[in-house]
């Protein structure tokens, strides 16, 4: 059956998307394929940007590696200039490499599920052209549009010995060590209930980047997605024995992020709009250089911790570990 390839440059890319559309499939299964429909968007949007400036290229087939790879290196000056002179902040840019990542990436998907690699021998690189934009934003453009370089706080172990409640202390050392977000602890947002139980319990295992012995905790976070993080085995007990005591751990929301807020001012690093999300920060930075020190590459590092934080995004996980070097 002879291969059926649009003639529009947009239409190309809905098609080399739909072959690593994979929602509600684990990520073991796929681990470079969206699951989630605002990943989806997100990198469909950044790539239709991308297709208009192949098309006033005059790029006609996105499956042609070389004039794609010279467009997105021309498209990647360009939209890096621009930043610049617009002073706007890197964390935009960042998606935009995020974008163009996934689109080689699916490109090279759909010619090795099409059996085209006789029509397309030379599979689709850019990620040394990614990586040196990523090192250029990060000398040319602010981090963000926020007043503050990294979200993170500068000394989170002090922060959480500063929080008087025992139970919202817990709740910020396993967010912290776990990279939990506010629900994954026991403290949602809103009205409805998300405790850690006996259930969330899965044991102590070897960390399987480290090798050294961690505790497994599953939580259900961002849109009822069961997720499993490690912590350290001395918080692991100490969270088995307050469930086994009093049978969930569980806080409102709004005293826990304030009591984060008041630790924070004990302690001097208080500043507005950090909140409970930067210990997720915190441990997206300590993560992301320790799977550097065991040998993984930048990009196998961010992979890896985008899984252990639940991001469906890798330039989400280059957000979070930007502000360290």
């Amino acid at each position: 059956m002879k291969h059926r390839w649009p003639a529009s440059v947009h239409c190309q890319i809905e098609a080399v998307f739909q072959s690593i559309r994979a929602f509600g499939q684990s990520k073991e299964e796929n681990p470079e394929d969206i699951r989630s429909s605002g990943s989806w968007n997100v990198y469909r949007r950044g790539s239709h940007l991308f297709a208009n400036f192949l098309t006033a290229k005059g790029v006609s087939n996105i499956l042609e590696s070389a004039p794609v790879a010279e467009a997105m290196a021309f498209y990647l000056r360009e939209k890096l200039n621009d930043y610049v002179s617009k002073k706007r902040s890197r964390q935009t840019f960042e998606t935009i490499l995020s974008a163009l990542g996934k689109l080689s990436y699916a490109i090279n998907n759909y010619i090795r599920l099409h059996d085209l690699n006789n029509y397309y021998p030379t599979p689709l690189d850019v990620e040394d052209l990614r990586r040196h934009y990523y090192l250029l934003s990060r000398k040319l453009l602010p981090m963000s549009s926020r007043a503050y370089d990294s979200r993170a706080f500068p000394d989170p172990i002090r922060l959480i010995e500063n929080i008087d409640d025992p139970v919202h202390q817990l709740q910020a050392l396993i967010q912290f060590e776990g990279g939990f977000r506010c629900e994954g602890v026991g403290a949602p947002r809103g009205r409805f209930k998300n405790p850690l139980t006996a259930d969330s319990l899965l044991g102590i295992a070897p960390d399987l980047l480290t090798g050294l012995p961690v505790g497994h905790i599953a939580a259900k976070e961002k849109g009822g997605k069961v997720t499993c993080h490690y912590i350290s085995v001395v918080t692991y007990l100490r969270l088995e024995s307050y469930i086994r005591t009093h049978g969930k751990l569980e806080s409102n929301y709004a005293s826990y992020v304030a009591a984060i807020n008041d630790a924070a001012k004990k302690t001097g690093q208080y500043v507005s709009g950090r909140g409970s999300h930067a210990l997720k920060t915190n441990f997206a930075e300590e993560r992301y250089h320790e799977c550097v020190r065991y040998g993984l590459s930048h990009e196998e590092a961010a992979q890896r911790t985008s899984s252990e934080l639940a991001h469906f995004r890798i330039g989400e996980t280059i957000t979070y570990t930007r502000g360290r070097k």
